[in-house]
């Protein structure tokens, strides 16, 4: 099957973003890749590409309109349902990443709420969406956008309008969005139990682990990353995060201050090469949060929704059975469900 998979931007230190590169993968990459749709960058009014399952919705942050779709299933149970906050990717839009992931659905078969919100366009990038990551604010210049406060009032709306539990906020990320659901969960641990990572990582070119702050509270982590992702890569590249280095960070911040591993292996070595393991989790920690991560074997940069423990099937991964869900929405949910706010 042809899959279209968005190629997300890593700021340099000397240049802003100036194109997105769009990639047409082979059937090799295994049946269960989605398909995203067109990259035409979108406006800034409205939800740009609305869907016919989920509603617009816009509050006003700083004086900026921002807009997120919210897909309410009809199972939803107020006060008690959960949540999810889906983030797209450099360039991408909230109807594109609620087509990708398909978590509409999984809201309708599961009962939670899910909100997918719109970034901004970046300035003097000829159209490209971005979140404000951990990275050079150059490109935002001389006014970056408050988008922690959007995911705040995002939140304080929803659960206005249908009562979500309080205790039952996610979000997930695909790559630039998952570099953002980790700031998200280092500044709003106080409204976020959870967070979902589906090839991100802490930060890109010209950020440094120096400059993330630790995280505010304890809140659990969900990593997904593929091992053949030449987009963020697993292990070592200059300025960019490894795995390793990300997991390390969520133990070890003092909020979340792990003290039992299943395994003493790392992800990566020291000369930056990725190791045999498939999995790793870490318990112990406070607020009874943890922090799992998930290799995909084959895996590269994109949302996959078919079933990864099939043995020959790209992605693979032995350790994903009917427990822990086989597809990465499944996996998400298990996780998110599994863990609430005390």
């Amino acid at each position: 099957m042809l899959a279209i998979l968005r190629r997300p931007r890593i700021l340099s230190h000397l240049a802003f973003w100036l194109i997105v590169c769009v990639f047409l993968l082979a059937g090799s990459c295994g049946s269960q890749n989605s398909t995203l749709v067109s990259p035409t960058p979108p406006a800034l009014t409205g939800c740009t590409g609305a869907s016919n399952t989920a509603d617009c919705r816009e509050v006003i942050v700083n004086g900026i309109s921002r807009y997120y779709l919210l897909h309410v299933p009809a199972s939803f149970q107020a006060n008690s349902s959960a949540l999810v906050v889906v983030l797209h990717g450099s360039s991408g839009t909230g109807a594109e990443i609620e087509q990708l992931s398909g978590m509409s659905s999984k809201a309708d078969a599961t009962g939670f709420a899910v909100a997918y919100p719109y970034a901004l366009v970046v300035p003097q990038s000829g159209g490209i969406t971005d979140w404000h990551n951990y990275f050079d604010d150059s490109m935002w210049a001389p006014n970056p956008p408050d988008d922690i406060a959007f995911m705040r009032m995002l939140v304080s709306a929803v659960e206005a309008e249908i009562h979500t539990d309080p205790k039952k906020v996610y979000f997930a990320g695909l790559s630039n969005g998952a570099l953002f659901a980790y700031r998200v969960g280092i500044e709003m641990p106080d409204v976020v139990a959870a967070v979902g990572i589906v090839e991100g990582t802490l930060y890109g070119f010209s950020g440094n682990v120096q400059g993330i702050p630790p995280a505010r509270a304890p809140v659990s982590v969900q990593i997904f990353h593929g091992d053949a992702d030449t987009v963020i890569p697993y292990c070592a590249q200059q300025g960019v995060a490894s795995q390793e280095v990300t997991f390390n960070y969520w133990i070890q911040t003092p909020a979340n201050g792990c003290t039992a591993l299943d395994s003493s292996l790392p992800l990566c070595d020291a000369q930056g090469n990725i190791t045999s393991l498939g999995e790793k989790d870490a318990t112990g920690c406070n607020g009874g949060v943890e922090v799992r991560f998930y290799r995909l074997f084959g895996g590269i940069h994109g949302w996959y929704s078919g079933a990864m423990n099939l043995p020959g099937q790209v992605p693979y991964n032995p350790d994903f059975n009917s427990t822990t869900g086989t597809t990465t929405n499944d996996i998400l949910w298990n996780f998110f469900a599994a863990h609430p706010k005390p």
